[in-house]
């Protein structure tokens, strides 16, 4: 029993010992501990987190955008001349026809009736000026009578043009059709359009533009359309806004080109200023009339600059920046002179 005693007595102690240096590594670890630094002064070691850019020379456009309907040249349309049935139609959208091309037949039975009747005129007419002609040459006929029968022939063509006028609707202008409202048996009221033809030959888009917008465009400044390579040119301001809607007409002309078409909506831009091999810096990088520049210690400074011409992307620097210098243009909101910075790729 003594000796049992004596073993726990052993054991108890050891285990107490353990205890109390476990306790003492445990205090000095936690003494060792430093405090976690703020978020400052993790700025502070490390930076602002920014993307910059470098500030170069090259060229510089700036372009105004608008949207504008395609139009042709010219425009015609092909008219219900009476109110007979459509019979045919000749021509399909996107077909090109010449001037005087036949493109809609129309008639009826009061019309069919006319024509027939005045077929029939003309050909008497000229049964009758056949058989005057020798009569005529040999002297045994009258001028008077040889003109008159001449004159009766002249008066039957001009009945049968008039006749057949209503029923075949011609083409009014070389072009390409764009729009067919006329339908086969259908009886059109006169005038009603049947057919419409575009001279392709080139094509105009009308504009709308702000009278702020209108003071920075000239005729025969650059117009590109989206889609179509070939550019065209500003053809015509207008000296005057519409009092409705205070709004500046401005018309763009392009050559024939396969990529319009009449009647739908393009989108176009208009030259209005450029510079060759100016200083430039993006336009992200501007801030009240300044921008922030990272110096060589990775620290930042405001510097205010003059700048010109200018679009969506660069701006024109006259003053207040070179070439090489490296311009925030994000991260810029907590900047402060002489902050530090991470430039991230």
């Amino acid at each position: 029993m003594a000796r049992m005693g004596r073993t726990g007595w052993i054991l108890s102690t050891l285990g107490l010992v353990v205890v109390v240096i476990l306790v003492v590594r445990i205090i000095q670890l936690a003494g060792d501990d430093e405090p976690d630094p703020t978020v400052d002064e993790i700025r502070d070691r490390t930076g602002f987190p920014v993307l910059v850019h470098q500030v170069d020379r090259g060229d510089l456009e700036t372009w105004r955008r608008f949207t504008g309907t395609v139009m042709g040249e010219r425009e015609a349309v092909l008219r219900a001349r009476s109110d007979d049935e459509i019979r045919e139609i000749r021509v399909s959208v996107g077909d090109r026809v010449g001037a005087g091309d036949l493109l809609v037949r129309q008639a009826g039975q009061g019309s069919d009736a006319r024509m027939r009747q005045a077929r029939a005129a003309l050909r008497q007419a000229e049964r009758n000026v056949e058989r005057l002609r020798p009569l005529w040459e040999a002297g045994a006929l009258s001028d008077q009578d040889w003109e008159d029968a001449n004159t009766q022939l002249e008066v039957a063509q001009a009945d049968l043009e008039a006749t057949a006028g209503p029923q075949e609707g011609l083409a009014p202008i070389a072009g390409v059709v764009s729009e067919v409202p006329a339908r086969v048996g259908s009886i059109p009221q006169p005038g009603e359009p049947l057919v419409r033809v575009v001279d392709d030959g080139s094509y105009r888009i009308p504009l709308r533009v702000s009278e702020r917008q209108a003071r920075e465009v000239r005729p025969g400044m650059r117009v590109e359309a989206v889609g179509v390579e070939t550019p065209g040119t500003v053809d015509r301001v207008a000296i005057q806004a519409d009092p409705r809607t205070r709004l500046v007409e401005v018309e763009a002309r392009f050559p024939g080109a396969a990529e319009l078409r009449p009647g739908i909506l393009a989108g176009v831009r208009i030259l209005v200023d450029s510079r060759d091999d100016v200083v430039r810096a993006p336009e992200a990088a501007l801030r009240d009339g300044g921008v922030w520049v990272v110096r060589d210690d990775d620290t930042v400074e405001f510097r205010e600059v003059e700048v010109g011409l200018r679009n969506e992307e660069f701006v024109e620097v006259l003053s207040g920046l070179s070439e090489g210098d490296m311009v925030v243009v994000e991260g810029a909101s907590l900047l402060s002179d002489g902050a530090r910075v991470q430039v991230v790729d």
